[in-house]
């Protein structure tokens, strides 16, 4: 079976799941690193054995053995690194968000029917064992109706500087990177389409030029009310997943799975990580010609209730509130 030859594109933190995660996928290999520096390039292609290294994307991208891209770099350079990849005829896996905005990502999803490649949005918690038994749990309607979900992610991010430690030189976003992937979550296990939505979005911060607060509440059409809530101001990290059912509620937190305080699912010791899973299913998608889970099509719905908050926010007070430094 020939390998599906890939270009990486980004040396950070996820950078290093998704190369790892290529090793152990039979069929699979990667053919050059692409990254924003020569030297840091470099070294992170010389430390998983990567033949190519190159500051230059369109160097890659040119390149007809490459088959397919995978972009790790910063949220708002994902919607023009896919939008050439797709243009230069490579298969695309994108880390979320797949655009910074709702238009954004519908540009992109129409883009790759057109030239009819594929793209995976790496919304991971799909794919990791505790996402999936969740999605499985609440379809074998053990629990009965859903009438809430509520998701709050908090934590102190008032500096710069990401998971990995390091001094970061883009500007995060609550709302349309750490959101959509609570927002994809609920739209993925509840599994129904969304009537309405409405949120607040805190002004731009004086630290960092971005938002740091968001709310959004969800009307599903199956009568499902969904709550969803982000912070970058919370001293005391914090993150909580419940579903309020009929036949009593599911917790989802860490490792475990609990429904009415009963560990009803842990993940096991020796787990596929979440994003082996996800890359998998790209290059397997590749290889049978049909669309991945988690395509374009599904990130662009996690990213339109987003999009109505900011734009709520824009009606009501002004684009010079809000607007990010990436739309200037």
């Amino acid at each position: 079976m020939e390998d599906i030859q890939c270009a990486l594109i980004g040396y950070g933190g996820i950078a290093e799941f998704h190369a790892e995660a290529v090793k152990q996928i039979e069929g699979a290999a990667l053919k050059t690193i692409v990254g924003r520096r020569g030297e840091p390039s470099r070294a992170f292609a010389d430390k998983h054995n990567v033949e190519n290294s190159t500051i230059n994307l369109d160097d890659a991208l040119s390149d007809d053995a490459i088959d397919a891209v995978i972009v790790t770099s910063p949220s708002a350079l994902h919607f023009d690194q896919t939008s050439r990849a797709l243009e230069a005829g490579k298969h695309v896996l994108v880390e979320i968000p797949i655009a910074m905005s709702h238009e954004g990502a519908r540009n992109l999803a129409g883009l790759a029917q057109k030239v009819d490649r594929k793209v995976l949005v790496a919304h991971t918690r799909r794919f990791d064992d505790v996402g999936r038994f969740t999605k499985e749990f609440i379809q074998s309607e053990k629990a009965g109706d859903i009438y809430q979900h509520h998701a709050i992610s908090c934590w102190h991010r008032h500096e710069n500087i990401g998971w990995t430690g390091y001094n970061r030189s883009w500007t995060d976003d609550v709302l349309f990177h750490h959101g959509c992937h609570s927002v994809d979550f609920s739209l993925w296990t509840i599994d129904s389409d969304i009537r309405r939505a409405s949120g607040e979005l805190s002004p731009l911060h004086k630290l960092n030029k971005t938002s740091m607060d968001f709310s959004l509440l969800i009307r599903y059409a199956n009568e499902t009310i969904a709550t969803v809530s982000l912070s970058y101001n919370a001293h005391q990290a914090f993150r909580a997943n419940r579903y309020t059912c009929e036949n009593g509620s599911i917790e989802v937190e860490g490792k475990q799975v609990k429904f009415n305080g009963d560990v009803v699912f842990e993940t096991p010791d020796n787990p596929e990580g979440g994003v082996l899973v996800q890359n998998r299913e790209f290059f397997d998608a590749i290889r049978e010609d049909r669309q991945p889970s988690c395509n374009a099509d599904d990130a662009l719905r996690a990213l339109r209730p987003l999009q109505q908050v900011y734009d709520q926010m824009v009606t009501a007070e002004g684009s010079e509130k809000y607007q990010r430094p990436w739309e200037q």
